[in-house]
């Protein structure tokens, strides 16, 4: 179903309203990172968190060495503070006062989405891909502890090395917001040692945040009942700092001679640049009708041509974010890839979203699918070398085996 063509007066979608918030958790992992929401405008920020158990909350702000805000919040399951805001990265210490393992911390990057991610990079030494993560908390850190990408504290250990996780982050699994949690602070460090961290966006990234929450588990959900909101609302790019972060994020990327999306560059993107199409995507995004698109009193003035344009951006079967026809249907698409390669200066494409047993080849080597049945278990490794580019594939434990 595409939302958007439902009607063009922008009655898009049925509401979404939200559940009175429940007081009681079902023993659900929710606590630090699980459950964090930090909202932030252009004079405060708020940081939202839930506890293992009913009792005072508390929250410790900490820039560098110097602590800038500290509260307590009343005896209570669900959590919220605020503090004036800031620029740059801050440390937040928080979870239930009285309650020794009920403690956090959490970097959070509260310039995140001031600015878009680089789209085109020179080519690397060491470049790990993965497909989708859906939400598979412990999947996706064997696989990473293997890859020797992040050391067991979860920290960057990776040195140079660049990782590009392709989007679906969301959905299906249940510690979504762990894992973007993770992933947010995973960037700052890969950046820090000299490495890099580039997330893609996703077509479940794109539903969540424009309203169709059909994928979203229950414990996912609960998180905004307990915020008394809908589920997208925690990842509106207005308000929120996760949705600012994700809303910033490319939908492709090329390294060196290496091509990455979720779906896949079909030919109907021959006209565009890798450059010009995130021009595009950001321009999109930016528009009023990416806010309010679950909103169905929301009207928003636009002709049909445009209104139809970016409906296919988003949703349309070609599309970047939901193409299948490279893995799907490799014989009829060769011509389309070899245009599509040339067109974006590439070697090789390397997809996500069209799920298999594992890591494979197709196209004669020009086009790797990531995505795995058991999601993040395996992460691709194109190691640069002076006879060209060795391929391997390594799960969540043993070593790595040749593509």
């Amino acid at each position: 179903m595409k939302p958007a063509v439902l009607m063009f007066a922008l009655l898009l979608t049925l509401p979404f309203l939200a559940a009175p918030a429940p007081r009681v958790l079902d023993g659900a992992r929710l606590d630090g990172p699980y459950g964090l929401w930090v909202g932030i405008d252009d004079d405060s920020v708020r940081v939202g968190w839930i506890t293992r158990k009913p009792g005072p909350g508390f929250l410790e702000v900490l820039d560098g060495n110097r602590r800038v805000f500290e509260g307590v919040t009343p005896a209570d399951s669900v959590h919220l503070l605020s503090f004036r805001r800031r620029g740059g990265s801050v440390v937040l210490r928080y979870g239930g006062r009285d309650d020794a393992q009920d403690r956090h911390e959490t970097e959070v990057d509260l310039d995140a989405g001031r600015r878009r991610a680089d789209v085109s990079l020179r080519a690397v030494d060491s470049l790990f891909i993965v497909g989708d993560i859906h939400g598979e908390w412990e999947t996706m850190l064997a696989t990473f502890r293997n890859a020797g990408l992040i050391d067991a504290a979860h920290h960057w250990s990776g040195g140079r090395a660049h990782l590009a996780v392709l989007g679906d982050m969301m959905s299906r699994g249940e510690d979504v917001t762990r894992v973007l949690w993770f992933l947010h602070g995973l960037e700052r460090q890969a950046r820090a040692a000299g490495g890099r961290v580039h997330i893609v966006l996703g077509n479940h990234e794109l539903m969540v945040m424009l309203g169709d929450l059909r994928y979203v588990q229950p414990k996912e959900t609960r998180l905004a009942e307990l915020r008394g909101t809908t589920y997208s609302n925690l990842y509106d790019p207005r308000t929120t700092l996760l949705g600012r972060w994700l809303s910033s994020k490319p939908g492709m990327v090329r390294i060196g001679d290496v091509l990455v999306a979720h779906g896949g560059v079909s030919a109907e993107y021959l006209d565009y640049s890798v450059q010009s199409y995130d021009d595009t995507l950001a321009a999109y995004v930016g528009q009023e009708l990416f806010a309010v698109w679950d909103d169905t009193t929301a009207v928003v003035q636009m002709d049909s041509v445009t209104f139809g344009r970016i409906v296919d951006f988003f949703w349309g079967e070609n599309s970047v974010f939901w193409y299948r026809g490279y893995v799907q249907q490799p014989d009829s698409t060769a011509v389309a890839l070899q245009a599509v390669l040339q067109q974006f200066r590439s070697r090789v494409h390397v997809v996500g979203h069209t799920p298999g047993p594992t890591i494979r080849t197709l196209h004669d080597g020009q086009l790797i699918a990531v995505n795995t049945d058991k999601f993040a278990a395996e992460v691709l490794l194109l190691v640069r070398g002076r006879n060209g580019t060795a391929r391997y594939r390594i799960g969540t434990e043993g070593p790595p085996e040749p593509l």
